[in-house]
């Protein structure tokens, strides 16, 4: 794994982020493929430190950013309670930072900057405008556990904890029954697909943290048995056992 440090903030690159190439193998040949994943990496990355600095901001401690697969993950342990209202931002930071640098890369498009660019800048540049914006307003569909899901969790649990996990779910659920038929028929299968697994990853989440809070059941007393006579002495003269019977 590479590792190295970007304000103070570890962060690592898994080897599975290159699956990230593999995604742009179905659009780009030759060069283009690297700049495309240069520019994902930007991206990425850009959107991961949007949600560890907030949380450092917000006191955060042990935060880390690793990128893998075909995106990325920021953790961190909280030195006490983090109050609902700062999860939801550290939730909506990453993409918010994603949009912003997607958005700056679509005016300065607009606007004229990269005319008569190269093919390269323009693969670049179009590339980083996809993976930044596009990709971040999908972050915040309401399906845990993308970004979006855990936005409408914290905001149901400044309302009531206990119940935001399971409507955070049933919303999840009828996001998926709505969006995957229309990604589906719209020919966007894999993205479909994608959506499908992000949410039973979801589901299980939700299912393992459920047990995990659920109070262990007590046994019922058992009905006190008689306990066995001790031994006898040994014979006189005769070593001890080695261990106690």
């Amino acid at each position: 794994m590479l590792s190295f440090k970007l304000f103070g903030i570890p962060v690592g690159v898994h080897v599975t982020f290159l699956f990230i190439a593999l995604l742009g193998a179905t659009s780009y040949r030759g060069w283009d493929i690297a700049i495309w994943t240069l520019a994902a990496f930007l991206s990425i990355l850009a959107h991961e430190m949007g949600h560890a600095l907030v949380a450092r901001g917000f006191d955060a401690s042990g935060v880390k950013v690793t990128l893998y697969g075909l995106g990325g993950v920021t953790t961190f342990s909280r030195t006490r309670a983090m109050e609902p209202w700062k999860s939801f931002i550290v939730s909506a930071s990453g993409s918010a930072v994603g949009i912003a640098l997607g958005g700056t890369v679509w005016f300065a498009a607009r606007a004229g900057l990269f005319d008569g660019s190269g093919p390269g800048v323009t693969v670049f540049i179009n590339s980083l405008f996809f993976t930044s914006l596009v990709w971040g307003v999908l972050n915040w569909i309401p399906i845990v556990p993308l970004d979006g899901g855990h936005m409408v969790q914290y905001f149901i649990a400044i309302f009531s904890e206990s119940k935001a996990p399971l409507i955070s779910q049933v919303i999840t659920w009828i996001a998926v029954v709505i969006i995957v038929p229309y990604a589906w028929l719209n020919g966007y299968q894999f993205g479909a697909i994608i959506v499908v697994m992000f949410a039973f990853a979801g589901l299980r989440e939700y299912r393992q943290r459920a047990a995990a809070a659920k109070p262990r059941q007590m046994q019922p007393p058992q009905p006190s048995q008689p306990k066995p006579a001790p031994p006898a002495d040994p014979t006189p003269g005769e070593p001890p056992p080695e261990f106690p019977i």
